[in-house]
């Protein structure tokens, strides 16, 4: 497994933030939450533009937080029940970017746990960013480190 160095810029970043559900898959969950992300937007006006960008760390966290891009800024008017966050700008620089081609099989997510411990850093969460090319899903993974 080889890292590269990468950066994460997107703007216009909305999404919101679910608790996990152990019992179903983190990817059935993704799937799910984030088509009916997409929904609301395009029901409220807004055109999503972009892929669909998870944030996890598989080794601690019980949520999840989706997120897509949208084509104009937001400014969210009172009271936010679904807890959506807007980020006009987002940036992630991280040496630890790894790209996992094949679906069917697993993310090594322990390896990549293993080489970022390594290096003396440790893993914050990881930004997963999932890309659909002829029908193929691609993972590009931008891990946050400390």
């Amino acid at each position: 497994m080889e890292f590269k160095k990468r950066e994460l810029s997107l703007n216009n970043l909305i999404g919101l933030t679910a608790p996990l559900n152990s019992d179903d898959d983190v990817f059935n969950q993704v799937e799910r939450i984030g088509q009916e992300l997409k929904r609301q937007l395009i029901e409220n006006e807004y055109y999503t533009n972009g892929p669909i960008i998870f944030k996890y760390n598989p080794f601690k966290d019980q949520e999840i937080s989706i997120f897509t891009t949208i084509g104009n800024q937001v400014n969210i008017i009172g009271e936010n029940e679904l807890s959506i966050e807007f980020f006009q700008h987002f940036d992630l620089e991280t040496n630890y970017y790894y790209r996992h081609y094949d679906e069917t099989e697993a993310i090594p997510y322990s390896e990549i746990k293993n080489k970022i411990n390594e290096s003396g850093k440790i893993l914050k969460t990881i930004y997963h960013v999932i890309l659909d090319f002829y029908n193929e899903t691609i993972l590009d993974l931008y891990c946050e480190v400390e």
